[in-house]
């Protein structure tokens, strides 16, 4: 008898579990914790995105602005290149000022003009002023005049009945009278031609004030020959060279600020319920592909267009097939924080960002 047959004398296969309690025991353990790990695992994941809601469509924007002349000329001097940085204050162009700096020199001589004017207005004004006077005082005189005549004849009137004064005596007493009378209506038409002769001086104020307005605006033409950098910036889009006429509110190229630089993520709106402006947030840029940036949740978008309401004019019914239900995306604003190099920044760079709500 062998060895085998003097451990298994019935020569039946001995069952694997039977053998191996412990080891089937051990195995069902392990895949059951396999199973509970990946539910935890699933769970946690969940609850850590609801937290911290991801999206990788972002692009990176910056604050732009289109630069144009506000004068038309030909382009004296243009020190920059396109791509290039500027700082703040840094000449961008200049426009051939010869023409505006004769606009400035006329504007000067019709100014002056225009206040010798309102000079030569006062003074004339001012004789004419004494002219009123002087006749105001010739009705003062004649009214004096007439004042006394009329006393005189009503003295001299009574004792003619008396035969105490003669008719010559009353009649030449009437007619000094009347002679008053007559004095006093010279002197009052006298004080109106007067009066109406004095001119007002607000048109000459106004052509002065007109004067000035264009001599203001022709130095601010000048002004605008000369254009700087209103802000550190990246130009771009330049479309113009030394020499060329640049034409007025015509963009010639693009200022990008370096130091407004924001991601835009468009989130599902199931993401934006614990999102809230000021969260902090996590970017990656894919120019800097694994590296993680700092930024600041800055607003987040109220309203959205849906695709299939673009250019219709009509109801938009939802078709009855449809079984997966694609969720609205909204855009969130999000700043980086400073610090981040230059030469990684690009407007429409590929951006994903992390948003840690509830902090």
């Amino acid at each position: 008898m062998t060895t085998e047959e003097q451990i298994n004398p019935t020569g039946l296969a001995e069952d694997p579990v039977a053998l191996h309690p412990r080891k089937a025991l051990l195995g069902a353990v392990i895949g059951w914790a396999f199973v509970v790990l990946a539910i935890i695992a699933a769970l946690i994941t969940y609850v850590w995105e609801s937290r911290n809601p991801r999206c990788n469509n972002g692009v990176l924007m910056a604050d732009m602005i289109g630069i144009a002349p506000r004068v038309s000329g030909p382009i004296k001097e243009l020190p920059i290149k396109d791509n290039q940085l500027v700082q703040r204050g840094d000449l961008l162009f200049e426009i051939n000022p010869a023409p505006y700096e004769i606009a400035v020199q006329s504007a000067k001589a019709n100014l002056a003009m225009a206040e010798g004017a309102l000079t030569n207005a006062g003074l004339q004004i001012a004789s004419q002023g004494d002219q009123v006077k002087a006749a105001q005082a010739s009705l003062d005189q004649a009214l004096a005049k007439l004042a006394t005549a009329k006393d005189n004849y009503d003295r001299i009137a009574p004792l003619l009945v008396k035969r105490y004064a003669s008719a010559q005596d009353v009649t030449d007493a009437k007619n000094s009278m009347q002679s008053a009378q007559s004095g006093v209506a010279v002197a009052q038409a006298q004080i109106l031609s007067a009066q109406s002769s004095v001119l007002s001086i607000s048109e000459a104020q106004a052509k002065r004030d007109v004067a000035s307005a264009a001599l203001a605006q022709a130095e601010l033409n000048l002004k605008y020959c000369t254009v700087k950098a209103p802000f550190d910036a990246l130009i771009s889009q330049m479309t113009i060279s030394r020499g060329a006429f640049a034409s007025e509110g015509q963009q010639v190229f693009t200022l990008i600020d370096i130091h407004s630089w924001w991601v835009c993520e468009p989130y599902r709106e199931g993401q934006l319920k614990n999102m809230k402006a000021g969260d902090q947030a996590t970017v990656e840029l894919k120019t800097a592909a694994g590296k993680l940036f700092k930024g600041t949740v800055e607003s987040i978008g109220w309203g959205a267009t849906p695709q299939t309401l673009q250019n219709s004019i009509l109801p938009v019914i939802p078709q009855a097939l449809d079984w997966v239900q694609l969720e609205q995306r909204f855009p969130v604003r999000i700043r980086l924080a400073e610090g981040v190099p230059t030469e990684i920044l690009r407007v429409g760079t590929t951006a994903a960002a992390t948003v840690k709500t509830g902090r």
